[in-house]
């Protein structure tokens, strides 16, 4: 795996329990608009992690990307390291791997990949890349590409 895409879910509709709140239609939007600039950067998934959150899901769905997705738990409310743990999951022969989940996970997961990355908002919809080193997904294994946010 050489580049890492992550994007936090479009913006959600208040709804309880959290798990189930779906996006809006700016969500939607915002997910289109995002990978619409992956695909500018000549960058399409082979791959996606989701959190299994619906917000997350219809994010992922919203984006038409026709890579094989994963939705788990293990990204719905975790920590940035919990991140790292799920993207060492995935076979190392992936080019572009995908992950749609949440704040304050994904911006963690950033500064611990690129401790010297200037930290990004992560606003809904937010797409951040990164170079990874070859080898396990660890802190200080990532170099900040680019950001993008609808």
């Amino acid at each position: 795996m050489t580049v890492l895409a992550l994007m936090r879910h479009g913006e959600a509709a208040m709804s309880v329990p959290d798990g189930a709140r779906p996006i809006t239609p700016t969500g939607h939007d915002q997910a289109l608009h995002s990978a619409n600039w992956l695909r500018g950067q000549g960058l399409v998934p082979d791959q996606a992690l989701v959190s299994a959150a619906r917000r997350t899901v219809e994010t992922f769905r919203a984006t038409g990307f026709a890579c094989a997705m994963s939705a788990t738990e293990a990204l719905y409310e975790c920590r940035g390291q919990d991140v790292l743990d799920e993207v060492n999951g995935v076979p190392g022969d992936i080019a572009v791997l995908l992950v749609v989940g949440h704040f304050p996970g994904l911006p963690e997961a950033v500064s611990l990949l690129d401790p010297t990355a200037e930290p990004t908002g992560f606003e809904p919809g937010t797409v951040v890349l990164l170079d990874l080193d070859d080898g396990p997904v660890t802190p200080g294994s990532g170099r900040l590409r680019g950001a993008f946010t609808p």
